[in-house]
């Protein structure tokens, strides 16, 4: 058809053409409607049909617009989609503004009287989607939002791609392949986070924050012996030689260790901080933390290096003569028993 030869057209004036054709059976009663306001006709006809011209006109433009979001939406053109939800704002008012002067509403007349009710009552129906027009030039405005971001909505359960932007709402595609549609005011009310720089490398890396709760109990200064193994190990290769003595508290070496080993790994950012600290003491025992960022952002080799990194810090413990806690289970009281 015509209008799909326009719209899949690379010209952006044809794409509009082929929008306004889309609802090419509107074309028809509007002209007419025009046609009859034209003729010399009571003035209280000729107002009904500039009224349904009106409306005709305004049903045609927003129809239009909205297809044009969805092409602009496909084709990612920000702008083109914010141009269309505006003008789907100024066809509204268009609308409103005409009806004021097309049917000669006074103030004080009963036409008055009757508008103001029934504004009143559609503007209490539809004040969500009149928050969510102003949070849409907001959001819009300050670029908080595009099409193909990653955001996260902790208070709506939402994370997830953004596939749609409109006046009134969001689109999203969740990572367990579920589509979520949010009021956009939701995103000005609530907390909602963008992570696209991040998943585009363009921040300092993805955040890793991992604890390690370790066994009290196994805290405790090395041994000459233990002193002289470590050195030989791959502790020696990160701490020098002349801290690992015995006396030293082998929960002190550890953290050391941890640390100059997440300083020597390359998937590692040392920026904007790299903190291996101790947390306050829980009565399951001492909890290490590692708070860094991996430079690699994406998901799979994000949990890749951050599954690897856990491993090696679990496998040292050993070599230091700690171990991590965990609650006793019943095959562990079973062997207690036979010990």
């Amino acid at each position: 058809m015509l209008y799909q030869k326009l719209i899949s057209s690379h010209s952006t004036w044809a794409k509009v053409t082929g929008a306004v054709l889309k609802k090419g059976w509107l074309l028809i009663p509007l002209a007419a409607s025009v046609a009859l306001t034209a003729l010399n006709i009571p003035e209280g006809w000729q107002r009904v049909w500039g009224f349904v011209s009106l409306s005709l006109f305004a049903a045609i433009m927003i129809s239009a617009c909205n297809t044009l979001t969805d092409i602009f939406t496909l084709l990612r053109r920000e702008s083109h989609i914010t141009r269309c939800q505006i003008w789907i704002l100024i066809a509204i008012g268009i609308w409103l503004v005409g009806a004021i002067v097309i049917l000669d509403i006074q103030k004080d007349s009963k036409y008055g009287l009757v508008f103001g009710l029934v504004g009143s009552v559609l503007a209490w129906i539809f004040q969500d989607k009149i928050k969510g027009a102003a949070a849409f030039l907001h959001i819009r405005s300050h670029k908080l939002i595009k099409i193909g971001d990653w955001i996260q909505l902790p208070g709506k359960g939402v994370d997830g791609e953004v596939k749609k932007v409109t006046l009134t709402t969001v689109t999203l595609c969740n990572w367990d392949t579920t589509t979520s549609t949010i009021p956009i005011s939701a995103l000005q009310q609530d907390h909602f986070i963008n992570l696209q720089n991040m998943a585009e490398g363009k921040t300092y890396g993805r955040q890793m924050v991992k604890n390690f709760i370790l066994d009290t109990s196994c805290v405790r200064p090395l041994t000459e012996e233990e002193a002289a193994r470590l050195r030989a190990g791959e502790a020696g290769r990160y701490i020098p030689a002349s801290q690992i003595q015995a006396g030293v508290l082998n929960a002190r070496l550890f953290r050391e260790f941890v640390h100059h080993y997440l300083m020597n790994n390359d998937h590692i950012s040392h920026l904007p901080f790299l903190l291996v600290r101790w947390l306050d003491q829980k009565d399951s025992g001492m909890v290490l933390q590692v708070h860094t960022y991996l430079v690699d952002a994406n998901l799979e080799a994000f949990e890749w290096q951050q599954s690897r990194i856990t491993e090696h810090i679990v496998s040292s413990l050993e070599a230091f003569g700690l171990r991590m806690y965990q609650i006793p289970s019943s095959h562990d009281v079973k062997n207690r028993g036979h010990e």
